[in-house]
């Protein structure tokens, strides 16, 4: 093992990844040398556009604050120190220091000897609710738990830093409930994407209705730091006061300390482990693993880590059971001593233990339960529609009337499979005007495409029977035209929430390709994976029926497959081991034939083939700056992205034919 690549400081962002696991400081302090998840994960990276927004708007409720930019310590430590001489001042990004800590602390009010420190978060709560933070002893529950340490660690910072001043802190959060006033709110603030970092800045002003809104709200949170100090205990892998928590991760910013590693299950997610074999950075995974199980590989589907939705990994791991093959029915449960009933499908631990024999038996062949899938085929009528969405939840509003992170859906597609095996790309919707809440125009548009016959609809996962949901009380008490036929049409499709007090029963209820997947099929190559970005090369490389057709030009416009936006496409290519590719890995860079000058623009958004790119590029779409050529590539990226995740259920849905077949 090493220690960090250079001496650091213990920020506030250094302090939540060192409390999640130590280890990460070193990995994330050598960001040449270690591969880093998060830096390719768009999603990730949306939500971290929102919060600079956020923080953005939080300025505007402190008038008269002062800024400090630089990014230079020692001249941030300087301006703060001067503002500070004054008896009242609001500073944002103040800086503080204590021995080798370093905060910037989003808002610091100075009140004669009161200090009120503010940290900021676009993550959002409800004001109703009576201690949203907490768990019964006092600290912070799981959701909670990053964003309380977060402040904790700031106040004390600040406190041992102005020993005679009194110390307080606030949570600034979103309110979920309030409804915004004002159309284009997001729109005011503009995301500045530099080489070294990225902000936000303000383009146009502020409505006061806005302010007066009250969409962020500071809750205090000084009774919660308290409890935190007083805990002898925080997370899994700290034991011990806080004083001696905010020691032991100084120094190894420092360079002063070594971490000692100590895996669990929560090993799984961690952010410094490559993507694939052709990464040539090191995975940090990787290194903790071969400390702490040395001769243990990290072979895809072969650890503990692998198996799908499994709880007991943090009491296995401490046993020294590591690997699949070092498993047993007892360690998965109870469940899986029972053998799986033809027609029934499995559960969730005879899954699990099926997982684990094949991969000890190096055995890739698919399992389908034959016998319930012909039983759900026999339900379904055609034609058969499989629709995906595209949807978006910000914590600023894009239009009036909307509340935070309340479900905008501006995109869907739609292919449909006949009886006689006819498939075709039948619609597609797509809405990014700035001026134009898509939710309705959506849900018309929806109709239009699956209402005119009885055929059965597929989603998967059921983000789109909960995006129909949210749109149907929307619309419920809409005086529009044709807003009855609407909520019909919804009604058929969306199953209610259970302990709604509104419940009805869908004439047309939408099938769930996900839940057929985890009941009735399981495809080692997915290693336990039901994602359908892994299920879709498992299938086709499981299906030869998949192999033969799709390597064929078939699909495209004017070809037997019809497609609304591709020109001809061969779907199915292989490596240089005859394994098939990712098609999402095939979708064509949008920036290619743009004019240098505008490509900067769609930085990080030349493929679109994950949701979080989506988002992104919706986002983008809602300013009005963009030039023709820009505007047309992103949407294009947005059309192609979300074909292919329609054309995916299909080729899962044909797949599985050609394996009852088997």
């Amino acid at each position: 093992m090493a220690f960090v690549s250079k001496p650091r400081a213990l920020s506030k962002s250094r302090f939540v990844i060192g409390l999640q696991c130590p280890q990460k400081l070193i990995y994330a302090s050598d960001s040449h040398t270690y591969c880093n998840r998060n830096d390719e994960n768009s999603f990730l990276k949306s939500l971290a556009e929102g919060g600079f927004q956020v923080g953005e708007l939080a300025k505007a409720n402190f008038p008269g604050g002062h800024d400090i930019t630089t990014l230079n310590q020692e001249q941030a430590l300087v301006q703060t120190n001067d503002l500070l001489k004054r008896e009242n001042v609001v500073i944002f990004e103040a800086a503080i220091q204590l021995e080798n800590c370093f905060i910037r602390v989003d808002v610091l009010q100075k009140m004669g000897d009161c200090l009120r420190l503010h940290e900021v978060k676009a993550k959002s709560f409800d004001a109703t609710e009576d201690q949203p933070f907490l768990k019964k002893d006092g600290l912070p529950n799981d959701k909670w738990q990053s964003y309380c340490y977060d402040v904790a660690f700031q106040k004390w910072v600040v406190r041992q830093a102005f020993p005679k001043s009194n110390v307080t802190a606030n949570l600034m959060l979103v309110d979920k409930n309030t409804v915004c006033p004002v159309d284009g709110l997001n729109q005011c603030f503009r995301i500045i994407r530099g080489e070294k970092r990225t902000t936000a800045e303000q383009v146009k002003d502020i409505p006061q209705d806005v302010l007066d809104a009250k969409l962020l709200k500071s809750v205090p949170v000084d009774t919660i730091c308290e409890a935190i100090y007083s805990a002898q205990s925080h997370g899994k892998r700290y034991h011990g006061s806080f004083a001696n928590l905010v020691q032991e991760l100084s120094a190894i910013c420092e360079g002063t300390q070594e971490p000692s590693i100590r895996m669990l299950g929560d090993c799984k997610e961690c952010e410094f482990q490559c993507a694939g074999p052709e990464n040539a950075m090191e995975s940090g995974f990787n290194t903790c693993l071969a400390a702490a199980f040395p001769g243990v590989a990290r072979e895809p589907g072969k650890l503990l880590f692998d198996v799908w939705d499994y709880r007991k990994k943090d009491k296995l791991i401490a046993q020294g059971q590591i690997t699949l093959a070092q498993l047993n029915e007892d360690d998965i449960g109870q469940g899986a001593h029972e053998q799986p009933v033809e027609g029934e499908g499995v559960s969730r631990q005879q899954r699990q233990w099926l997982q684990v024999k094949k991969a000890q038996a190096n055995d890739g062949s698919p399992w389908l339960d034959k016998t319930a899938w012909h039983k759900e085929m026999d339900s379904w009528t055609y034609p058969l529609h499989f629709i995906d969405f595209e949807t978006t939840r910000v914590a600023l509003p894009f239009f009036k009337g909307q509340k935070p992170y309340q479900s905008i859906a501006f995109q869907f597609s739609h292919h449909r499979l006949h009886q006689d095996g006819r498939l075709d790309h039948a619609h597609q919707f797509l809405c990014a005007n700035p001026h134009t809440n898509p939710n309705r125009a959506f849900a018309e548009a929806l109709m239009a495409a699956i209402g005119g016959d009885d055929g059965t609809v597929f989603m998967y996962s059921p983000h789109e029977n909960t995006t129909l949901r949210d749109i149907l009380f929307e619309i419920w008490d809409a005086p529009e035209p044709g807003n009855e036929d609407l909520k019909t049409f919804l009604m058929s499709l969306v199953q209610p929430v259970k302990d709604s007090s509104l419940q009805w029963m869908p004439s047309r209820p939408m099938v769930d390709q996900l839940a057929l997947v985890k009941r009735y099929l399981y495809l080692p190559q997915t290693h336990g994976s039901n994602s359908l970005k892994h299920v879709l090369p498992a299938m086709l490389n499981a299906s030869e029926a998949l192999k033969t057709k799709y390597s064929q030009p078939i699909y495209g416009k004017g070809k037997d497959i019809p497609s609304l936006n591709l020109d001809e496409r061969t779907w199915i290519t292989v490596d240089d081991t005859g394994v098939v590719l990712n098609p999402y890995n095939t979708l064509p860079n949008l920036a290619a034939d743009l004019p240098p000058s505008e490509q900067a623009t769609m930085a990080g958004m030349e493929i679109i083939k994950e949701g979080g790119a989506a988002l992104s590029a919706y986002s983008r779409l809602m300013y009005e700056d963009l030039t023709p050529a820009q505007r047309s590539a992103i949407e294009q990226g947005l059309l192609e992205y979300c074909e292919l995740d329609t054309l995916a259920m299909v080729f899962l849905h044909q797949g599985i034919e050609d394996l009852l077949t088997q």
